[in-house]
């Protein structure tokens, strides 16, 4: 699964990679700072299962990310 992101024109962000990189910083403060909470499968938020997957899939998307900017770069 690719995760996409459409930035606006004067996005604060540079670029999609900056995006997820961003994201994972938010997530790696936020858990230092509250960690998970426990609950039960139903209800919605991000317990420690739920907030390992996404931390997963944006660091499976941020190095994504730099492999097909390194071929790019590669086959310039």
């Amino acid at each position: 699964m690719n995760l996409k992101v459409k930035l606006t024109k004067n996005s604060a962000f540079n670029s999609e990679e900056h995006f997820f990189t961003c994201l994972d910083d938010l997530l790696n403060e936020w858990e230092e700072t509250f960690g998970a909470k426990e609950m039960d499968e139903e209800d919605s938020g991000f317990n420690c299962e739920r907030l390992r997957e996404l931390r997963a899939m944006i660091n499976k998307e941020i190095s994504w990310n730099l492999n097909t900017l390194l071929n790019i770069l590669t086959h310039m």
